[in-house]
């Protein structure tokens, strides 16, 4: 008896710590899955953060207050205590000690290919780090999530286990391992000898000496930015406290043993059915949850043994619900319940396998918000998530035959495996007419769209990375052709992307080493028959490829946010240029609607003028009505503060826009330029013709001047004149000048710097017109 009473004491604690052991195992992995799905999430609100257009410009201008706001907007709706931009360059944007900032500075480079979070120790402290590239398409800087592990972060992680464990970070300070956080006190070396020589308890539960005294430990290394760790998470429970449910239980066995005595040979084998068989049980029930897998006792009476049977039960169930809640967390979208990037990448690539094996085909469609910003910025983030809901419901109605997921911010995407005839199209229309109406949110009637790109395999690419990449392509030359869209595939695409990527990548060197040049078309006055100004014409002069066309490098600038560098330049050389000129000539500068609405335009040309001296009344500023299309009236308080100045201010293209009356009752421009559309035809085109005096006339009852651009024939010149045209620039006259030839220009006719000058009638200027280039050429020149 007193054998079965010892036994019985060993098999209960053996399965108390069994039984915690477990626990820790689990409490451990539940750790690692949490720790692994903030930093995804985290990793997530940082791509949408990087993604985020305005927020690549402000990243490749270096406009820091752009880029502190954006950051500060970040840590308020994720809820990180730091956050920073790390560039190319080694710097650091963001506020935080020097010791964090410099540890900071350094991840990304130490990082491995493919990881993008990592644990790390700055000073004292120990910080999880987690980074996202910033694309613009290549990579121009990180996003850097820095989270201190902390008292706070380690009771918020005791909280999440079954039983009252104790976790405590750890940091090796050179020596040895020394506690990071507070709340364990541990005797000098314990977490050494813990570890032992070779490691062997990293991934087992096993006792540790506590100042309190034995405990069952848990080490978990935290990854850094190489292959030893910088930190670990140690899990502890107390081995007094895993025995406090078991001490009835243990008093009641030395009583039955003491009693026992009396009747050894009448109730040994009784006792042996009643205690020892369902220990066994419990103990193989919590040997099998330790290894992974579900394990339940039979409950036998409403003794010690069978309250322990039931205790046991219901903790294996709640470790069962939660590892279930963290599994459906990691491969869905909290925020629609959709399935996430990971989950869709694992469908796509079983819709591919399966694809292959029976010659199908296999479609996806990667769909993207038109104006989702504007609804998020107008209306509020929460809004702005339940459009993102509601979004998804609407998307999952009609592609009932297929798996719809989200991808990240406002991006969707879908996979249409074993499709029929013509389905994707059909789909595609089918979700961007469902858009077409406004959607009820929160109240709000909201007016938004989508644009769709589709890639089919085999056709376009036989594996998910490749298929996912040439949708995201297909996408966006929708976007690119006027959004609310829907675009197939074109292999085409795939080079055009590379060319962009390419003329991006030449336009940053081109800024570096200076490859830029001004050339300056004559603008003249019809009325004055001379030269009143110039306008400055952006020109590349690439050391390969020759002179790059702007047609061609414009556009990548302006998505890139590299034409706020290219017209900073443009602007203070042009001022430098004309006050070389004669007092009374004029210099006309082209600005980018992007360029316009950064925040430092305004200080940009105060810099000009001051640095290069040029009165501003001398200078001209040409916008078009794109700058209006974000909103009046910033727009408008920007184009006061520039006439204020004196700077005259012209509307360039006028009339190929949606809304130019509303702009010129809105602003008092000095001038209206005619495009060139209006005037090639007019001297054979009586409905042309109409369309320039009706501009002449407008802009006379508005007190503006009027310029036509892209004369190139006496007829038009002629037409102009009798239509009361104020002046005129184009090929008939001149083409764009270098800077020697403005000079010399100048200087044969006489025009010297002084304030009062005769007018030189352009016959005088040129005596034999130049003759205009061919179609082509002059499209490329201008």
């Amino acid at each position: 008896m007193l054998a079965v009473g010892i036994v019985g004491q060993v098999m209960i604690e053996r399965h108390a710590q069994s039984s915690v052991r477990a626990e820790l195992v689990t409490s451990g992995s539940v750790f690692d899955r949490i720790r692994a799905l903030r930093a995804s999430s985290l990793a997530d609100s940082a791509d949408v953060l990087a993604r985020d257009f305005g927020f690549r410009a402000a990243v490749a201008s270096g406009d820091q207050a752009t880029i502190l706001s954006a950051l500060a907007n970040l840590r308020q709706r994720v809820g990180v205590p730091y956050a920073f931009v790390v560039t190319q360059d080694g710097d650091v944007i963001g506020g935080a000690s020097e010791t964090l900032r410099r540890t900071v500075g350094t991840i990304p480079y130490k990082l491995a290919a493919g990881r993008h979070d990592a644990t790390v120790t700055s000073g004292r402290a120990v910080y999880r780090v987690v980074v996202s590239p910033i694309l613009a398409p290549t990579e121009i800087g990180w996003v850097v999530f820095a989270v201190p592990l902390d008292e706070g972060e380690m009771q918020a992680l005791e909280k999440l286990s079954a039983i009252p464990l104790t976790a405590t970070i750890l940091r090796h300070d050179g020596t040895g391992w020394v506690p990071a956080t507070g709340g364990l006190r541990l005797p000098a070396g314990a977490v050494d000898r813990f570890m032992g020589a070779d490691g062997s308890h990293q991934d087992r539960p096993a006792l540790i000496r506590t100042s309190e005294g034995s405990a069952i430990a848990l080490a978990r290394p935290l990854a850094s930015t190489s292959d030893r760790p910088e930190a670990m998470l140690l899990l502890t429970y107390p081995l007094a406290k895993a025995l406090a449910p078991y001490r009835s239980l243990q008093i009641g066995i030395v009583l039955s043993g003491l009693i026992g005595l009396i009747l050894v040979l009448w109730g040994s084998d009784r006792l042996a059915g009643s205690i020892a068989r369902p220990i066994v049980a419990l103990d193989d029930a919590a040997r099998a949850l330790e290894e992974g897998s579900r394990a339940e006792v039979t409950v036998i009476g409403h003794d010690e043994i069978g309250r322990l049977a039931v205790s046991f039960n219901r903790m294996s169930a709640g470790i069962v619900e939660r590892e279930n809640r963290i599994a459906h967390l990691a491969f869905h979208d909290t925020l629609t319940g959709l399935p996430n990037r990971v989950l869709f990448r694992q469908q796509l690539d079983a819709a591919l396998g399966r694809a292959v094996r029976l010659g199908e085909q296999v479609a996806v469609l990667c769909l993207d918000l038109d104006g989702f910003k504007i609804v998020n910025d107008s209306f509020g983030h929460p809004t702005g998530d339940a459009l993102l809901r509601v979004v998804g419901e609407i998307v999952s109605a009609r592609a009932t035959d297929g798996i719809v997921a989200r991808l990240s911010g406002d991006e969707f995407a879908i996979v249409l495996p074993r499709f029929e005839g013509d389905r994707p199209r059909a789909l595609a229309q089918s979700i961007i007419d469902a858009f077409r109406e406004p959607v009820m949110v929160s109240g709000h009637s909201i007016l938004t769209g989508c644009s769709i790109g589709i890639a089919v395999a085999p056709g376009d690419g036989d594996d998910p990375s490749g298929l996912l990449k040439n949708a995201d392509l297909a996408l966006y030359r929708a976007k690119q052709d006027g959004r609310g869209v829907f675009r197939f595939f074109e292999p085409g695409l795939d080079a055009a992307a590379r060319r962009r990527r390419q003329i991006e990548l030449d336009l940053r060197e081109a800024l570096h080493k200076g490859q830029f040049r001004l050339d300056y078309q004559p603008i003249f006055d019809l009325k004055a028959d001379r030269i009143c100004g110039f306008e400055a014409l952006m020109r590349w002069d690439h050391p390969t490829r020759g002179l790059v066309s702007p047609v061609e490098f414009i556009p990548v600038a302006e998505e890139s946010g590299l034409i706020v560098a290219m017209g900073e330049w443009a602007l203070h050389e042009a001022c430098r240029e004309a006050q070389r000129w004669p007092e009374d000539m004029r210099i006309a500068v082209n600005v980018s609607a992007i360029q316009f609405r950064n925040s430092g335009f305004a200080n940009i040309v105060v810099q000009a003028l001051s640095r290069s001296g040029l009165d501003p009344r001398r200078l001209e500023i040409e916008i078009t009505e794109s700058v209006f299309l974000e909103g009046s009236g910033p727009t408008l308080d920007l184009l006061h503060r520039l006439r204020a100045l004196g700077i005259r201010i012209a509307l360039d293209d006028f009339g190929t826009g949606y809304s130019s009356l509303s702009y010129l009752r809105s602003f008092p421009f000095d001038k209206i330029k005619i495009d060139r559309s209006f005037v090639a035809p007019i001297a054979g085109d009586a409905s042309a013709a109409a369309i320039v005096r009706a501009i002449v006339d407008l802009a006379g009852a508005f007190h503006m001047e009027t310029t036509a651009e892209g004369v190139e024939d006496p007829e038009q010149l002629a037409a102009l004149r009798s239509q009361g045209c104020s002046s005129i620039q184009g090929y008939l006259f001149s083409r764009p000048l270098t800077v020697e030839g403005v000079r010399k220009l100048l200087q044969d006719q006489g025009m010297k710097r002084t304030p009062e000058l005769d007018p030189v009638p352009i016959e005088r200027v040129f005596a034999e017109p130049p003759k205009p280039l061919s179609a082509p050429l002059q499209a490329a020149g201008r």
